[in-house]
């Protein structure tokens, strides 16, 4: 099973591209989380925000919470991803050691990095989802 890291915008239809392979960073999300932690900036898993539906949708079977729940998605201002996105890649930059596939990362943080800009520029609120 192969895992990616998307984003969603809550405009449906943006004008533009918003695919993102994903796969690098997911596959590398807990050097990247310590990386975050590291530095004292958000993790990229802090942005995860999909709807219970649509993570029942995902697994193909329901998932069971407490009645007071919230089941919405979450969505964020774009800023903030390209801030944690900004810090992440200088922190790489800086010491890619630790990671197996620093290019595929960095390629995949760019590619955020290009989405958010565009939902910054229109106004829409992103947050990241996972595909299996």
């Amino acid at each position: 099973m192969s895992v990616a890291y998307y984003i969603e915008l809550d405009d449906e239809e943006p004008g533009f591209k918003t695919f993102v392979r994903g796969k690098a960073v997911a596959h590398a999300i807990e050097i990247l989380d310590a990386l975050c932690e590291r530095e004292g900036i958000a993790k990229l898993e802090d942005f995860l925000g999909q709807s219970i539906d649509d993570i029942n949708d995902v697994l193909g079977e329901d998932i069971e919470l407490p009645d007071d729940a919230d089941t919405d998605a979450l969505w964020f201002e774009p800023q903030a991803g390209l801030d944690t996105i900004d810090a992440m890649v200088a922190a790489i930059r800086q010491d890619p050691a630790d990671l197996t596939d620093a290019a595929g990362i960095l390629q995949d943080l760019a590619d955020y990095r290009a989405v958010l800009e565009q939902a910054a520029a229109m106004g829409a609120r992103w947050h990241l989802a996972m595909d299996f």
